[in-house]
């Protein structure tokens, strides 16, 4: 039975428009596309089709040249053995097609299982931290270099944004003094910038699929290492045990220069603003949204980095 259900959440699509653009892929008859409410930047959808399920992405941000390098990105990980899904290819052998003047990716579906806190053992852990240097290493070939997307003028143009009484002034000053500072610099390339748990699929106990790199960018690999951190590591208080062995396994497979460790202080900072600033414009202040992402979840890993999470990566060094 054919059916549709609900619209998407940023840009509609219809039944018969999917039909119509996604036919270029080659994906067999559209059955069922319905809208994945998740995320704040593009709109994402679920589809059925007669030769499997597909993850379709409209990218609502990025123009044609954005689209092509997050794609061409992808690509070139899944080749070097990173497991995320590559873009189906179009007709005219482009890794997007075009509708309602937005690009539109289409991904073959990742089956698999996020964790919850509760759930993320040791074992996990470090498979997530290896999993995150061999990114980083496979990235390394990557021939573009993506400006990223939370760099710190924009961040601090983000602020600028939040109406007074929004959040207590001593914390404006003291996400505004961080923004001014400039971080030192580290080993670089591509990084994924965003990977949460809701960025990860396990099966089996087994990792098996790194999604979402909407936020990745040319950056510092430690900075990255500090997003995961505060990701996975962070429940009422930084468990110290999953601290160490994130990177544990980040470090077994690529270990961390002398300079990357002595600036993680500073690394895990910028990060924890960054989401701090993020998640209240993304979230808190968007009008008739539901707050799913509370930024203050974020103000206490920021104030928790020099008595919790640093006291417990030292360990490891």
């Amino acid at each position: 039975m054919l059916t549709y259900r609900a619209v998407a959440l940023l840009t509609p699509f219809s039944l018969d428009e999917a039909r119509c653009v996604l036919g270029a892929f080659g994906s067999g008859e559209i059955l069922v596309i319905e809208p994945i409410a998740r995320g704040s930047v593009n709109s994402n959808f679920a589809v059925q089709t007669t030769r499997g399920r597909l993850f379709v992405r409209v990218f609502e941000e990025q123009g044609p040249e954005g689209a092509l390098r997050e794609t061409l990105l992808l690509g070139h990980l899944a080749r070097h053995g990173i497991p995320t899904p590559a873009p189906l290819l179009g007709a005219d052998g482009r890794p997007f097609v075009v509708h309602r003047g937005k690009p539109v990716a289409a991904f073959p579906w990742a089956p698999g299982n996020e964790l919850c806190q509760a759930s993320v053992t040791a074992d996990a852990a470090r498979e997530v931290g290896a999993a995150l240097a061999r990114l980083h290493l496979a990235g390394a070939s990557f021939p573009d270099r993506p400006i990223g997307r939370f760099e710190a003028a924009g961040l601090a143009a983000r602020l600028g944004t939040i109406p007074a009484g929004a959040m207590p002034d001593r914390l404006v000053a003291e996400l505004e003094s961080e923004l001014e500072r400039s971080l030192p610099e580290l080993p670089s390339g591509i990084i994924h910038g965003d990977l949460f748990r809701d960025n990860v699929l396990w099966r089996d106990g087994l990792l098996v699929a790194l999604l979402d790199f909407e936020s990745a960018s040319y950056g510092a690999w430690a900075y990255d290492l500090a997003v995961t951190l505060l990701a996975w590591t962070f429940g009422d208080c930084f468990d110290p045990e999953l601290c160490r062995s994130l990177v544990a396994g980040y470090e077994s497979v690529r270990p961390l220069e002398a300079v990357e460790r002595a600036a993680m202080e500073r690394l895990a900072v910028r990060a924890a603003t960054r989401f701090v600033v993020t998640r209240i414009t993304d979230f808190h202040l968007r009008p008739g949204a539901t707050v799913g992402k509370d930024y203050r979840r974020f103000v206490a890993r920021r104030d928790a980095i020099a008595s919790q999470l640093l006291p417990a990566i030292s360990r490891s060094w």
